[in-house]
């Protein structure tokens, strides 16, 4: 009987990147000092608190010392092992360069990290200043608004038509922002655990600011990935599918695996990026000189620092335009409340006084 399976139980089981990088980073040093990686995996997990990266190291080095060789306990971990990682590996063992390429990988992997950090910070202001919002809307809707509103009606006043927008449009706004925020924060942990929900990258891209972020960002992924591949030497349709693998923009990573197969056709791969409209002009120019040059490797690793140099720059620039702008919009939406609420008391005042 075939039993089904929610697709999330495996990225549950997956090595987070933290957990993946400090995997690489242990095999290197291993294979560097030219240690038995079976009995040293062993001692490491052993060292490390529990949790999942302690039994893959364990699994691992059971496999090991029953025989397998690295890449065969490697893939007898399945999905706790990401696929690209295990692809890295291969190109290591493959080019004799097996302790170079994992550091080289930990190395991008922490600068990764840190454009991760800088996206996250950059986003905590307008998310800090969003909550503010909330809860100004949220203390307006259902605790000053109704207090104002049988004033008015005790004593039959008549509202302004500005008075009647707010006070019919305060309660659902204040809804309103309560579902965006608890979207927001829901969001991170389903483009993580729910594999499907990758698909909401594209539309992530249209915020204003922000999806140009997220975007150029998952774009350096890519770079990075195919930089570090083309290396070793690894060819172009496998390092296109295994780049694919890392990568969390479902759509970017489909992107990849039709460039791949476009690529074993003969196909030139600046052209098949091209055509698919995923991957920026600047980018497909400079593919396009390192297939004209023999120096794809190169491109790559320039496009990653152009990528990165825009990332910090468009993150300074979001970071001096945002802040002043959420605060005219806080300081516009209190505006509009006390005008819309002190109109109709300024009335009846003038009416009980001239009474």
């Amino acid at each position: 009987m075939m039993q089904s399976r929610w697709p999330g139980f495996d990225a549950m089981r997956k090595l987070t990147p933290e957990e993946a990088t400090e995997f690489a980073a242990r095999v290197a040093e291993l294979t560097k000092a030219g240690l038995p990686l079976g009995s040293g995996l062993r001692a490491l997990a052993d060292e490390l608190p529990g949790g999942r990266l302690p039994r893959v190291l364990g699994n691992i080095a059971n496999r090991m010392d029953a025989g397998d060789d690295l890449m065969d306990a490697l893939e007898s971990q399945g999905a706790c092992l990401s696929s690209h990682l295990r692809g890295l590996i291969l190109a290591g063992l493959r080019s004799g360069r097996l302790t170079e390429v994992l550091e080289e990988y930990v190395t991008l992997q922490h600068n990764q990290s840190e454009l991760r950090r800088r996206v996250r910070i950059t986003l905590a202001y307008p998310f800090i200043l969003l909550l503010l919002v909330t809860g100004l809307a949220v203390f307006f809707g259902f605790f000053a608004v109704p207090m104002f509103v049988e004033i008015f009606l005790d004593f039959e006043v008549k509202l302004p038509f500005i008075t009647m927008i707010v006070v019919e449009g305060s309660r659902p706004l204040a809804c309103f922002l309560m579902g965006l925020i608890g979207l927001l924060i829901a969001l991170p942990f389903l483009l993580q655990w729910m594999p499907l929900a990758g698909w909401a990258w594209p539309a992530l891209y249209y915020l204003p600011m922000i999806g140009s972020l997220l975007r150029w960002s998952q774009l350096a992924q890519f770079s990075r990935l195919m930089g570090l591949l083309l290396e070793q030497d690894v060819a172009l349709s496998d390092a296109l599918r295994i780049t694919a693998a890392g990568l969390r923009d479902a759509s970017l990573a489909r992107g990849c695996r039709l460039a791949a197969k476009e690529t074993e056709r003969g196909y030139p791969l600046a052209q098949s990026l091209t055509v698919q409209r995923r991957f920026p002009t600047s980018m497909t120019a400079m593919i396009h000189w390192g297939q004209q040059a023999n120096a794809l490797p190169d491109a790559f690793h320039g496009i990653t620092d152009m990528i990165e140099g825009r990332i910090r720059s468009q993150g300074t620039l979001f970071e001096a335009m945002l802040l002043p702008i959420m605060l005219l919009g806080i300081v516009l939406f209190i505006g509009i409340f006390v005008i819309a609420m002190f109109m109709p008391l300024i009335s009846l005042i003038d009416s009980l006084s001239g009474g």
